[in-house]
């Protein structure tokens, strides 16, 4: 099967086109520049959103079975920031792709990947939130989801188009960037293990309850999904269906490190709106793949603060 994956040089989708290769699949990664994290001897193809033209011509000359969309601003706080930014990129940077598949090849299969977010605050009344749940967005990124979500399906009906919307929950691994809360803490750890920061972490709310997976389970989930035949169109959410205490994530990656650790409550790292406790209910998906999370959670984030380690150490040595 052959399968474009856009935003393939960043985190999710450096680990989705890597076990796309290991199971014997035809890939394309669709970067809007560079191809760092890109597997030696992948294809590679310009797919800048917002410029349909070079999105045409990409889908043209590649010709793919599936589009796996992955490309797009993933930063709460950035979207706070710069709302119309995100919506750009997020919801009509989607709908464009959408249609530049309809008019170059109109039977491929299109995955677009929302966010858990979309729920907002409809969490507040479910323990574990299922796919029939009505959306309650909360912050401008949930709402440009949620409007991508909605317009494919609308478009996908109207135009007979197979497309699948997927809400992952939080997910974390090695090479996540900062501004996510376990890369975060990582980040900082790693830091004061090696000299570059105070040893005093600076956090947000730690009362708040997530769900959370190892990326390599959710791209493993999506690789599952994309060899599903006859998968009809609608949501899925991608989660472990377990919520955890994010102070509770905490104290374990500060019982790994290394040093002593000053945890200091910063207000200013709050969301706004935040709802206490997310999880996702995975039983639709269970039902269409067979999947379960292979990896243990305590290995996770000791991947992760290694991770860390290794980038602050080849940083050092570069000085």
């Amino acid at each position: 099967m052959k399968v474009l994956v856009t935003g393939a040089n960043a985190f999710v989708g450096s680990y989705l086109v890597s076990e796309l290769v290991g199971r014997g699949h035809e890939v394309v990664a669709g970067v809007r520049n560079e191809r760092g994290n890109i597997p030696v001897g992948v294809e590679t193809c310009s797919f800048p959103l917002g410029q349909i033209d070079e999105m045409k011509e990409a889908l043209r000359q590649t010709e793919p079975d599936v589009i796996f969309h992955l490309a797009g601003q993933s930063n709460v706080p950035h979207a706070w920031n710069d709302p119309a930014a995100t919506l750009q990129v997020n919801a009509v940077g989607t709908v464009d792709l959408i249609m530049a598949a309809y008019e170059t090849v109109p039977e491929a299969r299109i995955f677009t990947v929302g966010s858990s977010e979309e729920y907002g605050i409809a969490a507040k009344e479910h323990e574990l939130l299922h796919e029939e749940v009505e959306c309650k967005p909360q912050n401008p990124y949930a709402s440009s989801k949620f409007i991508a979500g909605q317009v494919g399906m609308q478009l996908a009906r109207k135009y007979g188009m197979n497309l699948i919307h997927l809400r992952p929950f939080n997910h974390f691994g090695p090479r996540q960037r900062k501004g996510f809360v376990i890369s975060d803490f990582s980040s900082q750890i790693a830091a004061i293990e090696a000299g570059q920061m105070e040893p005093i972490i600076s956090v947000g709310n730690l009362e708040a309850w997530r769900d959370f997976t190892d990326v390599r389970d959710i791209v493993g989930a999506y690789a599952l999904l994309i060899e599903k035949e006859g998968l009809a169109n609608g949501l899925y959410n991608v989660s472990s269906g377990t919520a955890r205490k994010v102070g509770d994530i905490l104290q374990r990656l500060i019982e790994l490190s290394t040093v002593s650790i000053e945890v200091v409550v910063a207000p200013a790292k709050y969301r706004p709106n935040e709802v206490e406790r997310f999880a996702g209910s995975n039983k639709k998906l269970q039902e269409a793949v067979d999947w379960k999370t292979q990896c243990a959670f305590d290995d996770s984030l000791r991947n992760t603060l290694y991770w860390w380690r290794n980038k602050y150490k080849e940083t050092m040595e570069q000085l």
